[in-house]
């Protein structure tokens, strides 16, 4: 028989992880704040092995605007650079979930979000699909 369906394994899910460094944590922090009470957007920089996404650098995208309920940037306007994993903005509303926007202008491997009163515990990571991502922010 030509067309015999395959047998399908069960697969345990694997979950994501991304770690974010200290140092880059402090500066999500600041630079939302420093925006409140416009949205503020920041390029994450990295390195992504297998299941987990380290977040070392931050960049501050050019030409980008801000406004109460949005914040963007041109990607043409972007050096070229492999470390560009991401992006980062803060929700001033308090919402803790991507909308449906961010998820439309998704950019790189993972997307956090940071939303008011701006601090370690409103930074939230999720993936491409919106889905919940762990995260942990690391000494170094």
């Amino acid at each position: 028989m030509f067309f015999r369906k395959k047998k399908t394994q069960t697969r345990i899910p694997v979950r994501r992880m991304v770690v974010l460094a200290r140092q880059a944590a402090d500066g999500v922090i600041t630079y939302a704040k420093s925006c409140h009470p416009n949205e503020g957007i920041l390029i994450l920089q990295g390195k992504h092995k297998e299941n987990t996404t380290f977040i070392t650098g931050l960049v501050i995208p050019p030409f980008s605007t801000h406004g109460p309920f949005y914040s963007g940037f041109s990607g043409y306007e972007l050096p070229f650079d492999l470390s560009y994993i991401g992006t980062v903005h803060s929700h001033p509303s308090g919402s803790m979930r991507p909308s449906l926007e961010d998820l439309h202008n998704y950019f790189g491997v993972v997307s956090l979000i940071i939303s008011h009163p701006y601090d370690y515990q409103t930074i939230s990571a999720f993936d491409r699909n919106g889905n919940s991502l762990d995260l942990e922010i690391s000494a170094e």
